[in-house]
C-alpha cells in the first residue's frame, strides 16, 4: 500500500529533550499509513545517534545525515525523497495532536484539492494560545481564498481585521505530493531566513481550492532563542533574497497592484525586523555611532526611499 502521508523533519542543533518530544509526538499517531524523514543536517552534536536510534526501533521512519547546508536543502531533500502521497514539515522543536495524521488523511481524498490547512498551538513558557480562523471546517470561500494568497505578501486580513494566525508558514499545513513536483517548487537554499514565507508566497498562487480544519493539530513552541530572534548579521542579506523572489513571483503571475501594495508594506516591516535582529539586538557589537551610520546608509537606499515617500 502506498505511503498516504511523509512527515519531513530538519534537524539541527536542537536540545535532546526537545527533539525526542517531537519524534514521540509523530510516533503517537492513532494511525499507521505514514512515514517520517528525519534529516539530520549536520548538527554538532548527539542527533545523529538519536536519529538512528529511532530508526532502528521504527521502521517508518528514514534518516538521512548530510552536511550542515541549511534547512531549505534539508527540506528539499525531504521532498524529493518522499513517498507519500502528502507531505507535512514539522520542525524539530515543536510537536503534534496524536490525531495530526488521521485529520489530515479524512479530507485528503478529493483529486482536485492540493492544500489542506488546520489550526495550531502557539506555546509560550508559562502559556499557550489556539490560533484560528473564524470559519467553520470545510472548502473555504473565494473571498477567503483571494485573502489567503495575498497574505504571504503581508498580512491575512479580512473585512479589515488582521488574523495572527499563520498563513505564511509550511507548518500548519499538508501538501499534495505530485503537485509540489509538478510545479518544481523548492525551497530557495540561499534563503537561511523567511524561506516559508517565500515557498508559500509562490506556491498559493497555483491553488484555487483549499480544505480548513478547525481544530489545532500543531504545536509551535516560541522559544526566545530561536533562530526568529536571535541575532543575525545577515538579516538585510536575506531581506534582499526574499525582495527579489517577491517581484521575480508578481512577475511571473502578473499581479495586480494590490499585492505590490502588499509587498511594499512588507519591505518596511522588515526594516522593523532588522532593528530588531541586527541593529539594536543586544549582541551587535558595533557602538551606536556606528549603528546609526549604517542605519542612515540603508535609509539612503533607493527603493526605501521611494516607499517612504509613498506611504503615509
Amino acid at each position: 500500500m502506498k505511503t498516504a502521508l511523509s512527515i519531513i523533519v530538519p534537524i539541527y542543533k536542537i536540545e535532546e529533550t526537545l527533539l525526542r518530544t517531537c519524534i514521540n509526538s509523530l510516533l503517537k499517531q492513532t494511525v499507521d499509513n505514514f512515514e517520517i524523514i528525519l534529516i539530520n543536517d549536520g548538527s554538532p552534536d548527539n542527533t545523529e545517534n538519536i536519529c538512528n536510534q529511532y530508526a532502528i526501533k521504527d521502521n517508518r521512519i528514514k534518516v538521512i545525515h548530510q552536511t550542515n547546508q541549511g534547512v531549505s536543502a534539508a527540506r528539499n531533500v525531504g521532498i524529493s525523497i518522499a513517498n507519500g502521497e502528502w507531505i507535512t514539515f514539522v520542525d524539530p522543536d515543536d510537536w503534534v495532536e496524536t490525531n495530526l495524521v488521521e485529520s489530515i488523511l479524512k479530507y485528503s481524498n478529493d483529486p482536485n484539492l492540493n492544500i489542506i490547512f488546520y489550526d495550531y498551538f502557539q506555546e509560550f513558557a508559562h502559556t499557550q494560545k489556539i490560533k484560528k480562523l473564524n470559519i467553520e471546517s470545510g472548502l473555504v470561500n473565494k473571498e477567503w481564498i483571494k485573502q489567503i494568497k495575498l497574505a504571504p505578501f503581508n498580512n491575512l486580513i479580512i473585512d479589515g481585521k488582521l488574523y495572527e494566525y499563520e498563513t505564511n508558514v509550511i507548518w500548519n499545513k499538508a501538501y499534495r505530493l505530485s503537485f509540489i513536483k509538478n510545479y518544481n517548487l523548492q525551497f530557495d537554499v540561499q534563503a537561511r531566513k523567511g524561506q516559508d514565507v517565500i515557498f508559500i508566497a509562490e506556491l498559493l498562487q497555483y491553488i484555487d481550492k483549499i480544505y480548513y480544519i478547525k481544530s489545532p493539530l500543531y504545536h509551535y513552541r516560541y522559544l526566545q532563542n530561536s533562530v526568529t530572534n536571535r541575532f543575525n548579521p545577515n538579516v538585510m542579506l536575506y531581506n534582499e533574497i526574499a525582495f527579489k523572489h517577491y517581484e521575480r513571483i508578481m512577475k511571473k503571475f502578473h499581479l495586480s497592484s494590490e499585492y505590490e501594495d502588499a509587498y511594499h508594506t512588507r519591505i518596511l516591516t522588515r526594516l522593523y525586523s532588522s532593528m530588531r535582529l541586527y541593529y539594536f539586538h543586544k549582541e551587535n557589537p558595533h557602538t551606536y555611532k556606528e549603528t546609526v551610520k549604517e542605519i542612515n546608509a540603508l535609509l539612503d537606499s533607493t527603493h526605501i526611499i521611494k516607499l517612504f515617500r509613498k506611504y503615509r
